[in-house]
């Protein structure tokens, strides 16, 4: 018997019509994976649905985090700024919730529909979150060289 949560398993069994549905509308959830063959959009979408489907059964915030600001560094290696990544992350949660909706004929189906509506949520507020950060991190360093600057001191 799995240990994982009942809304963990019914996203699981779900999971592979989920991923269709996403490859179907990949040019619309991201051009740059529009522009990808499918199996290598496949993996990219798949990943993001593992992750979810692990935050669903361990509810762990932490590693949910960690997950969004390594995708989010990963998205930016590829010249993609975080307002597309958010926006194309908001697009698989939101079609998540579209297809467990769709088929949502079970106490268990209304409640995945539920909990990948509030992990779309969660997800939006923790990479706002994560953009706010550099944004800060990157003032500070800002504002230590202007001081440097006008002191005459050379920059570290």
């Amino acid at each position: 018997m799995s240990t994982a949560p009942p809304v963990a398993r019914a996203y699981d069994a779900l999971r592979p019509k989920i991923l269709q549905r996403l490859l179907e509308i990949r040019a619309t959830l991201d051009p740059t994976l529009g522009r990808l063959d499918e199996p290598t959009a496949s993996a990219q979408i798949d990943a993001v649905l593992e992750h979810i489907g692990n935050f669903l059964a361990t509810g762990d915030v932490g590693l949910h985090r960690a997950f969004l600001h390594t995708f989010l560094a990963m998205r930016a290696a590829e010249a993609q700024g975080p307002a597309a990544v958010l926006a194309m992350l908001v697009a698989i949660g939101d079609t998540a919730a579209q297809v467990a909706q769709e088929t949502a004929s079970t106490p268990d189906g209304a409640e995945l529909t539920l909990m990948l509506t509030r992990v779309t949520a969660s997800t939006a507020r923790a990479v706002n979150d994560l953009i706010a950060d550099e944004l800060d991190r990157r003032l500070a360093q800002w504002r230590d060289m202007s001081t440097k600057e006008q002191k005459g001191l050379p920059p570290a």
